[in-house]
């Protein structure tokens, strides 16, 4: 689901004190959209200090009055709504091949604050907070599902600040759907920041990780742990391993190329740590291909991390060879080193 917020002037640290007066007017932009039945929205309002663009897909059965013929049209005006239970958007101005702009007048719900009452959500959204809820279309349907969910009650402030991040109706269904009721309103927040958004969700389910706790799934989602890394280990050799084990390869730059390099250089691990840590000491198949040719074949990989540890290169080994002291062994190479020879 396409979801995009710019806010140009920072709203979402503006403290609720200096918050920025409700637009009464603004513009739209609509276009096709990539997803079926939908056509993406773009709102633009401001008064000059301050501007802000919204925009998002949202389905055609939202624009009341106006028709699919009328979005076909050559130019001819049209005037819309888009009405939510937080307010209303009346919308004028023309549309040419499927493609459509103007303006718009908001109109808030006075009945609102009322209607969160009702539901228990004390104490009402600010103004500001009441026409953020109405932009992302947040509003009763939204309290009725948390309630349906399960989740604690939100505030109205815990509402507009869910609408902010992209947390919408759609959202909360679709996770839920897929065995997440969270409890807490603010664990949604983070799971759609974070970029947690279904299809995430199911490509980790694809790749034989189901059933995930949200924390799993930020930390995976953070981290870049998703169905391509996981199918390129599996590639490796590396199946069925802990989320952690995953999340710690991708941290460490343990990817195919790198499992790919080191078992052409002869070393397959079958604990995936032992990259990791070859990887962390700077160990990789240049590294061990040099001291083969100078004649150090055969080390197992913690032989060759405390090599790279103590700085013995290819090059020092042939100086050590100048020097006279023939062939000696890694340990002995190393003292060497650690002497400064």
């Amino acid at each position: 689901m396409r979801f995009a917020v710019l806010l140009l002037a920072g709203v979402l640290a503006t403290p609720l004190s200096a918050q920025h007066p409700v637009p009464s007017s603004g513009q739209w932009l609509i276009d096709s959209s990539e997803e079926a039945g939908k056509v993406q929205l773009t709102v633009r309002y401001g008064d000059g200090r301050y501007s802000s663009n919204w925009g998002r897909d949202i389905s055609m059965s939202e624009l009341v009055g106006l028709t699919a013929a009328a979005m076909q049209g050559s130019g001819s005006p049209v005037q819309f709504r888009i009405v939510r239970s937080a307010g209303t958007l009346n919308c004028q101005g023309w549309f040419a091949g499927g493609k459509g702009s103007g303006h718009f007048t908001y109109e808030p719900n006075p009945d609102f604050a009322a209607q969160l009452a009702k539901r228990g959500i004390t104490p009402a959204p600010s103004e500001w907070e009441q026409f953020e809820m109405t932009m992302a279309n947040v509003g009763l349907e939204m309290v009725d599902e948390l309630q349906r969910q399960g989740y604690d009650k939100p505030t109205g402030r815990e509402l507009a600040r869910m609408a902010t991040h992209g947390v919408d109706l759609d959202y909360v269904k679709q996770l839920g759907a897929k065995g997440y009721r969270l409890k807490e309103p603010e664990s949604l927040v983070r799971m759609r920041d974070h970029g947690v958004d279904p299809e995430f969700i199911e490509g980790l389910a694809g790749a034989g990780y189901k059933s995930l706790s949200a924390e799993q799934l930020v930390r995976m989602r953070d981290h870049g742990v998703d169905e391509e890394f996981i199918a390129s280990v599996n590639n490796a050799g590396y199946k069925n391993l802990g989320t952690e084990d995953l999340v710690r390869m991708r941290d460490h730059g343990v990817d195919d190329d790198y499992i790919a390099d080191m078992k052409e250089a002869g070393y397959t691990p079958a604990n995936p740590e032992e990259l990791v840590a070859s990887r962390d000491h700077g160990v990789d198949a240049y590294y061990i291909r040099s001291l083969k040719q100078a004649g150090y074949g055969n080390l197992s990989l913690s032989e060759l991390r405390r090599a790279r540890d103590h700085g013995v290169t290819s090059q020092f080994i042939s100086r050590v060879k100048a020097r006279g002291y023939g062939t000696p062994s890694l340990e002995e190479v190393i003292r060497l080193k650690d002497r400064g020879l």
